[in-house]
């Protein structure tokens, strides 16, 4: 068993490569270390079998980074990066828990607002209790690949249904690839609302070949319909609450001007935009620590 085998981990893919970065603070602004940083990778077991230990890099004031290569992410499972220096001469350890997990090509190739997209995503789904590590029942098995890669694969439909569900019609993309790609740092939070729509419509379209086994004293029968039933009332609520945020972005996107020159009961009434949600910004694998 790992030694931290149920706290949160970053995730890198298998065979793909990651970037991390510890910046110290002193007395509240960038200062550096007193010397080098080293920078270990340590596979979580009791063992703490040591992968490598090298000097971390140096690009600037305060800042200190390690890059894990692909044959270093070659063998999946639970690892932790131990940072160490010292700080006034008093020895300093941070350690960041990772998990490498299945290679994921379509997740890797995701420019860091959309991978946010997927993480954000995947937290709705990592603390169901069906499964000894994470996510879904339906990871235990064989036929199962519902992962980071799945949702990145999905992500793609996402757009596509935000893209056709009502007028005007658009044609954003994930990477910019033959459209324009979508507005992450605008439309973030809706985007990821369509996402998990979307992941829980692939939940129920997985757990209709999922029997429950129902025994009477006559004839035993599987039932298949409970789990399906179930994710079904999940995404009844979570539909509403896209459908609201899409008003916002369709209207957004029919040049009509800013929500302050649409007055109750005009084009739009009270459907007229009034506020825009919240932008999804990347996330950075920055660790700070003050002193």
């Amino acid at each position: 068993m790992a030694v931290e085998e149920y706290t949160d981990r970053a995730y890198v893919s298998r065979y793909g490569a990651a970037e991390f970065g510890l910046q110290v603070m002193r007395g509240g602004v960038p200062g550096d270390a007193d010397g080098a940083v080293t920078v270990s990778l340590e596979y979580d077991t009791p063992a703490a079998t040591v992968v490598f230990s090298r000097a971390a890099e140096h690009p600037g004031v305060g800042q200190y980074t390690v890059r894990l290569g692909s044959t270093e992410t070659a063998t999946p499972g639970p690892y932790v990066l131990v940072w160490q220096y010292e700080v006034d001469a008093v020895a300093q350890e941070w350690r960041v828990w990772l998990e490498v997990g299945k290679a994921a090509p379509a997740y890797d190739v995701l420019a860091d607002p959309m991978k946010m997209l997927i993480e954000t995503t995947w937290n709705r789904f990592s603390d169901l209790f069906d499964f000894a590590s994470e996510g879904p029942h339906l990871q235990t098995y064989v036929q199962s690949n519902f992962g980071r890669n799945r949702l990145a694969q999905i992500l793609k439909i996402a757009v596509g249904r935000l893209n056709t569900v009502a007028q005007p019609f658009q044609s954003y993309t994930i990477d910019g690839d033959g459209g324009a790609s979508f507005p992450v740092d605008q439309w973030g939070s809706l985007l990821e609302s369509a996402l998990y729509v979307e992941c829980l419509r692939h939940l129920m379209r997985s757990y209709v070949e999922q029997p429950e086994v129902q025994s009477g004293s006559g004839v035993s029968r599987l039932d298949r319909r409970d789990y399906m039933d179930r994710w079904g009332t999940v995404l009844q609520g979570e539909e509403e609450v896209l459908t609201k945020q899409l008003e916002h972005f369709k209207i957004s996107n029919m040049g009509l001007g800013r929500a302050r020159v649409l007055v109750s009961g005009g084009a739009w009434g009270r459907w007229g935009p009034n506020r825009l949600p919240l932008s999804q910004a990347a996330r950075p694998n920055w660790i700070t620590r003050m002193y």
